[in-house]
């Protein structure tokens, strides 16, 4: 029998001694419940000045920090940029994004996560120096669900978003974001648990809640942003054709203080490309080696600020 976390994060082949640096545990209660949370500084010496920082949500097999920053390169990059990364838990290793199913709860609806990264955010704020223009947030999966959703209910204290191999639920179209947002939006076009053409997350059989397609996921935060409908549309070359994929830009906006730009891989499954992971094709479908997912993430990231008035 196959274990369900092996299937939604295959980091067997990840070596947990290539992760830079150690982490900070810290936990406080939220809503009755005990959250905790994992911080790297980088090259692990508190920064001297304000730096960004960045929370990075595990997938729905709830990958523990370690695990995240192995699968992502995160820390390294962290060192090198001088950024805060931090890893949040969701309880019950999910995050509640708004689906209102889970893979492991039958319903955490109830659970306040945007409360708990806002309480988190004020936390950090207060014992670390953080540069709260620069605050922003990644998650692949359902940790991607639960970015999106904080991009909506989050949006004034966070400068960028970046989602990956997800797509906005079902339920949330109707929402409306509190301010525009930078996002940086990368999906697989075969990605078998979360389809690019929408419907059911699917995993074994099972269905988890209903999400947008890809592109009516894109188009939600074109209208959001107001930066139009034509992107200019780029092909990135292929670096590695053994893949079976091939990676394409389209940026919407370009020129504006909120882009929407959104990396099609095609061919592409559930994986952040370049990562770190084994390659079970199977049941993950191909992944892509023709870009780090996580540099990428962060160069887009890097470029955006929260306005002077709204930090």
């Amino acid at each position: 029998m196959i274990h369900l976390s092996v299937i939604l994060f295959p980091l067997a082949a990840a070596m947990s001694g290539d992760v830079a640096g150690d982490f900070i545990r810290g936990s406080f209660v939220h809503r009755g419940a005990e959250r905790v949370y994992y911080l790297h500084l980088p090259r692990g010496t508190m920064p001297s000045r304000p730096v960004p920082l960045l929370f990075i949500l595990h997938g729905g097999d709830g990958g523990s920090a370690r695990m995240m920053a192995s699968y992502t390169g995160c820390n390294r990059i962290s060192d090198r940029e001088d950024f805060i990364s931090v890893y949040p838990r969701g309880l019950g290793g999910q995050w509640n994004d708004g689906r209102g199913s889970s893979f492991r709860m039958r319903d955490n609806s109830g659970v306040d996560d945007t409360g708990f990264i806002s309480s988190l955010l004020d936390r950090l704020g207060e014992e670390f120096p953080v540069d709260m223009r620069r605050v922003y947030v990644t998650g692949v999966s359902n940790g991607g669900m639960m970015t999106y959703r904080l991009g909506l209910e989050l949006g004034d204290r966070l400068a960028a978003i970046a989602p990956v191999i997800s797509a906005l639920p079902a339920n949330l179209l109707y929402s409306k974001p509190l301010r525009p947002i930078p996002i940086l939006v990368m999906n697989g076009t075969e990605d078998p648990l979360i389809p690019w053409k929408g419907g059911h997350v699917q995993l074994m059989g099972k269905k988890f809640g209903r999400v947008l397609s890809t592109m009516e996921t894109v188009s939600f935060w074109v209208r959001s942003n107001g930066v139009g409908e034509e992107p200019s549309v780029k092909v990135l070359p292929d670096l590695d054709p053994r893949d079976g994929c091939r990676v394409e830009v389209s940026s919407y906006g370009q020129g504006s203080p909120y882009p929407v730009i959104l990396y099609t891989v095609r061919g592409g499954g559930h994986h952040l490309p370049g990562s770190r992971t084994l390659a079970r094709y199977i049941m993950l479908g191909r992944k892509c080696m023709d870009i780090s997912g996580a540099e990428t993430i962060w160069n887009f990231l890097k470029e955006h600020s929260l306005p002077s008035d709204e930090k």
